[in-house]
């Protein structure tokens, strides 16, 4: 690495990180607090600004990426933008394969850093990202795939991806240096937030209790088997596709996930709705089961400016707090409310 580039590093080490550890302001019950870590105070706005540091640089010291490399990433979300943006910096060719119907914010988000795009179909969402890269990488075998979400194949499915885990890790480091906690509750995506800074909270005790969309339920199906159907009469993934971008999507088996619930990392699973989630299971069902559930689509006093699986992770928290008492809640504010079309539809 030359010394210019190990000057951009050191520049982009000193703003990645250390974000602020902030209390929510709102009621909560049984003298409950909760905590959000706000990773979308990085520069490009998302906890994944940490992983692209970390896989450039590991590109380049294993895997022969230089500058002016073209390089490519699939995202259905803000990890798009974080990896254009931190990829211009250091000088690379970035193109982003995103699935059609995304957010025209997050698209212009990672516009704006000059990144070339691919669309996937909008019908197959995340799943369509295994066919986009089998017919593209053969054909360009002069691009670098991060891949951010998995590692290598191991056996009949992939690996944990370990340098985007140990980039989470040091998100947990970061709080314990500053707190203690009593549950740490991420939302369940790819499953990179979380194995890697869950597996450093154990360590000290802390319990994980995960959320997602009730329309996917991925690591709640994993944990529980068979209980979403005997509570709401379909199987996870039958309603229509969720609002809750980010959060997990059933087709993919991401390992992260698969492992944490194997190793009995999670205490607990919990399932979050919103209005659109309701009104397609009651069109399915006739029954209003959803409706129970703690939404995302409300606003929170004073966290007007974050995102959706943000918000979903408070409105977790304060489920989680009506079952304990004096505890410490810790979640992951992990992007803005600007990278949505439209934050209007809040009740």
């Amino acid at each position: 690495m030359n010394q210019i580039q190990s000057q951009l590093y050191a520049k982009l080490e000193r703003e990645i990180g250390n974000t602020p550890l902030v209390e929510f302001t709102g009621d909560v019950p049984n003298n409950n607090s909760i905590l959000l870590k706000r990773e979308c105070d990085n520069p490009f706005g998302s906890h994944y600004d940490r992983v692209y540091l970390e896989l450039f640089r590991h590109f380049e010291d294993h895997r022969g990426l230089e500058q002016g490399s073209k390089v490519l990433e699939t995202t259905s979300g803000t990890a798009g933008a974080s990896f254009a943006g931190i990829g211009k910096i250091l000088g690379y060719d970035c193109h982003v394969a995103v699935p059609h119907g995304v957010d025209e914010a997050i698209i212009r988000a990672i516009e704006q850093q000059g990144a070339t795009f691919y669309r996937t179909p909008e019908k197959d969402y995340v799943s369509g990202f295994p066919n986009f890269l089998r017919d593209f990488l053969p054909k360009h075998p002069d691009f670098y795939f991060l891949n951010h979400s998995m590692g290598k194949r191991a056996g009949a499915g992939f690996s944990n991806n370990e340098i985007t885990l140990q980039a989470f890790e040091a998100i947990a480091k970061e709080v314990l240096a500053e707190t203690s906690i009593d549950f740490y509750l991420p939302a369940v995506g790819n499953g990179s937030t979380v194995l890697g800074p869950g597996r450093a909270f154990l360590e000290k005790g802390v319990r994980m209790v995960t959320f997602e969309s009730a329309q996917a339920a991925v690591a709640y199906d994993q944990l529980y088997p068979g209980r979403y159907q005997q509570l709401f009469g379909i199987a996870p993934g039958t309603l229509p596709r969720h609002r809750l971008r980010g959060t997990s999507y059933q087709g993919i088996d991401f390992p992260h996930i698969r492992y944490a619930v194997e190793e009995g990392m999670i205490h607990d699973a919990i399932l979050i709705s919103d209005r659109w989630q309701n009104r397609d299971y009651h069109e399915l069902t006739g029954r209003d089961d959803l409706e129970k559930l703690p939404h995302w689509d409300q606003s929170f006093e004073g966290q007007e400016d974050v995102g959706r699986s943000t918000r979903a992770g408070i409105a977790a928290c304060l489920e989680l707090a009506k079952s304990v008492k004096d505890k410490t809640m810790l979640i992951i504010a992990y992007d803005n409310a600007n990278r949505y079309d439209s934050e209007s539809i809040l009740g």
